[in-house]
């Protein structure tokens, strides 16, 4: 694949990534926290119907495919006298960040979404409140989610930052 394309495919699936998940843990999330119980269907409709967080996680995912591929094109196969080099180190420590993200959402937030978009759906369907119980899940999730986000977050921008930065470090160190 040309790397003009790759680099395309990488950059506008980041730039949706970072932008979708910095808006919505900044943004969305407390205003419909701050909300109460009349965001619910607006939540679900996001999660649910909208499959915000599969889009998400579906975009992640294509930029890390996007980077690790266009890292073993322009490092002669993930050669490590390559990766580490002054030169590249930025696009190298980018990458990592953001595939260790990649990972915490993958595996730590999106579960948890699930679990926030089934509850809620039960919800909406059965038009009730809350039980206990689910208040109880709803809140822990809530927690757990917020806590992995800042370090979705941190590691987003630590990603962002390094490669945009990343044609300066030669100069610099």
């Amino acid at each position: 694949m040309d790397i003009l394309l790759l680099r395309l495919i990488h950059i506008g699936a980041g730039t949706f990534w970072v932008g979708s998940v910095f808006t919505f843990f900044l943004l969305v999330q407390p205003a419909a926290m701050a909300v109460g119980p009349e965001a619910t269907r607006f939540t679900y409709q996001l999660l649910h119907h909208r499959r915000f967080s599969a889009v998400v996680l579906a975009s992640a995912a294509i930029t890390v495919v996007a980077g690790i591929w266009l890292l073993v094109i322009t490092s002669n196969g993930l050669d490590p006298d390559v990766l580490l080099d002054v030169s590249r180190l930025g696009y190298t420590v980018g990458g990592v960040s953001a595939i260790l993200t990649f990972a915490i959402g993958a595996l730590y937030v999106y579960p948890r979404t699930k679990v926030v978009e089934r509850t809620l759906g039960r919800l909406v369907t059965e038009a009730r409140p809350p039980t206990p119980d689910e208040q109880g899940t709803l809140a822990r999730t809530a927690r757990e989610s917020r806590r992995a986000g800042w370090l979705v977050l941190m590691g987003l921008a630590i990603a962002v930052v390094a490669m945009a930065t990343a044609s300066y470090w030669g100069v610099v160190l």
